[in-house]
């Protein structure tokens, strides 16, 4: 006992020493812990500031090398300040960007692979590059842009232009230091394109944009927001960016076309005047008529029929096309053509439209706005002075009604499906589709008919779709009217018809904001005396039968796969502007009329 508590106060000592050396340790371990998480910390931070510094640079070499490159300095110096653990260098192999320009005169107007190059600085495994004239960075995540390239891309209505001047890194591959130099390769600028083989304007085919690089998917994101395009990624390193040129469609060029293989008979025309306009610039009645009126038949033109006929005259102050003619003798001077009288095959057959309006039609029913949208049990009757306000998607499960004054609003982007018909009549009533909240739509599934003085009307400046799958008709002053900054499209596949005063018309005669697509059988227009149809637009239905009554103007152009004719007098004024228009692609496809491209060559190396 006295051995063991003589032995205590040693054992609490030993104790003691080992929970001083056990503190230390943790001390110690604890001071590493945070010197080395520290250290990290603040290689971080310095790597992120070395990078933001870089990028800086890269900028005002960006800056610097079009000035030397588009002739402006012959030679530039920039500080890049590479510190340690970082690599700056030339690359010459880093990456290329092809251009191909197809054109319906020039299948191979210009193929050329344009070698880009790169400035590059690096550090563990992330880089900043200066190529093409644009500054991206790359990690391990994939690209970003951190400034663009020369890419403007611009012009509406027949003038969009694409300019590319390419700056390009000329010498061979080597390391950089703090300090670089900026000169020019020595070489004249070189133009790409308008080439030998190609020039603007562009007609018929296809601008294709190929860029293989390690910041690929930053180019491709680039190039989606400039022009709208959908951009394919081909491989991790190659995007493919393909814009469509303006296209000279066979009928749209044209203010009359008959589409089938069938005889133009115009024995059933009192009279017939055709003439041209161009909508972009002012409407018909302030500008002064042109010849670029076209009527043509893929078989033949006959003038009279049984050789005499009502027919007083026929006047076209364009062209005439023809498989074949029978102008009856002693009947020619009826038939007056102030441009050419061609015997050829106006164009091949066209591609049938009830695949396309079935689509639209589809897509809006897949939609299921019955489950997805709101309800409505039954259809509704407005009258008098009522007003109904669609702002959401809705589904009507009946028929909807018009009467008087009363008026229907699709606004706000909404999406309207009628499981019924849709019926208008009276002094003023009302169906108005305004986009100015974002596009709107409206299907029926049944007839659309509107008599007395109804109006279907678009505007808003947007986009306005409606689409019957049934029978269209317009009696009485009844309309179907879009605004001058506003495109409507009507699509439709039972049969059509539009009598007395009715009208379908684009504002200020700008027809190619109302395009009327349909695969029925008969399409029937009757005119009042003194006061007939009118219709501005395009009316696309190369698949269907027309017959023409009694008074007519039209602007814009009509295609049909056969006309008839029935005391017809008709005003035809072909709008040009339609000329390199598509049908249904409406705005939605990114289009280049003109095309420039040049390769500005730079030399970058240590100062």
């Amino acid at each position: 006992m006295n051995c063991g508590e003589r032995g205590a106060p040693s054992e609490r000592a030993q104790s003691e020493v080992l929970g001083t050396v056990l503190l230390l340790g943790l001390t110690v371990a604890v001071v590493g812990t945070t010197v080395a998480l520290g250290g990290a910390a603040l290689d971080d931070s310095q790597r992120t500031a070395d990078f933001q510094r870089v990028e800086g640079a890269m900028t005002q070499v960006d800056s610097k090398a079009s000035l030397v490159a588009h002739g402006e300095s012959p030679a530039q110096r920039v500080r890049m300040d590479v510190r340690r653990n970082a690599d700056l260098r030339v690359d010459e192999d880093a990456g290329w960007m092809r251009i191909e320009v197809t054109t319906s005169e020039s299948p191979n107007a210009t193929n050329e692979t344009v070698p880009l190059g790169a400035v590059v600085y690096e550090r563990g495994g992330d880089t900043v590059a200066y190529q093409g004239g644009g500054v991206w960075r790359s990690t391990g995540g994939g690209s970003t842009m951190v400034s663009p390239p020369e890419f403007h891309y611009r012009g509406t209505g027949g003038t969009e232009t694409l300019t590319l001047p390419l700056v390009t890194i000329e010498n061979s591959s080597e390391r950089l230091g703090d300090e670089v130099r900026i000169t020019g390769s020595g070489a004249r600028p070189e133009q790409v394109f308008p080439s030998p083989n190609g020039s603007n304007p562009l007609l018929g085919g296809n601008v294709t944009i190929t860029v293989q690089s390690d910041y690929a998917d930053a180019w491709g994101r680039f190039f989606e927001t400039r022009t709208s395009a959908s951009v394919t990624d081909l491989t991790d390193r190659r995007v493919e960016v393909r814009l469509r040129t303006k296209t000279i469609h066979p009928t749209l060029s044209a203010g009359v076309s008959a589409t089938g293989r069938s005889t133009f008979d115009t024995g059933g025309v009192d009279r017939l005047e055709a003439d041209s306009y161009d909508s972009t610039d002012e409407t018909y009645a302030n500008q002064t008529p042109s010849d670029g009126a076209v009527i043509q038949t893929r078989d033949q033109f006959r003038l009279t029929a049984g050789g005499g006929g009502n027919t007083e005259t026929i006047t076209i102050r364009g062209d005439l096309i023809a498989e074949s003619y029978n102008i009856p003798s002693g009947q020619s001077d009826k038939l007056n053509v102030t441009g050419d009288r061609r015997t050829e095959a106006a164009f091949d057959s066209l591609p049938a439209v009830d695949g396309a309006i079935t689509a639209r039609i589809d897509d809006v029913r897949d939609r299921d706005l019955a489950a997805n949208g709101d309800y409505r049990g039954s259809g509704f009757d407005l009258s008098g002075d009522d007003v109904e306000e669609i702002r959401n998607d809705t589904f009507v499960d009946g028929d909807v009604s018009l009467v008087d004054q009363a008026t229907l609003i699709v606004t706000d982007g909404a999406t309207l499906h009628v499981n019924g018909t849709l019926t208008a009549e009276g002094t003023a009533s009302r169906v108005e589709l305004d986009s100015g909240g974002g596009d709107v739509e409206v299907l029926t599934e049944g007839a659309v008919n509107l008599t007395e003085n109804a109006t279907i009307r678009s505007l808003g400046g947007g986009n306005a779709d409606l689409s019957v799958d049934d029978s269209l008709s317009l009696a009485g002053t009844a309309s179907v009217t879009t605004g001058a900054d506003t495109r409507l499209e009507v699509h439709n596949t039972g049969d059509i018809d539009i009598d007395d005063a009715a009208s379908m018309t684009a504002d200020e005669d700008k027809s190619g904001n109302l395009w009327t697509y349909s695969s029925a059988d008969t399409i029937e227009f009757e005119g009042g005396v003194g006061n007939g149809v009118r219709f501005t637009g395009m009316f696309y239905a190369p698949q269907s039968a027309a017959s023409l009554a009694d008074e007519m103007e039209i602007y814009g152009s009509f295609t049909f796969e056969t006309f008839s004719f029935d005391d017809a007098e008709i005003d035809i004024h072909y709008d040009e502007s339609l000329q390199t228009e598509q049908p249904f692609e409406g705005n939605s496809v990114p289009v280049v009329s003109h095309l420039h491209v040049s390769r500005h060559g730079v030399v970058v190396e240590s100062d």
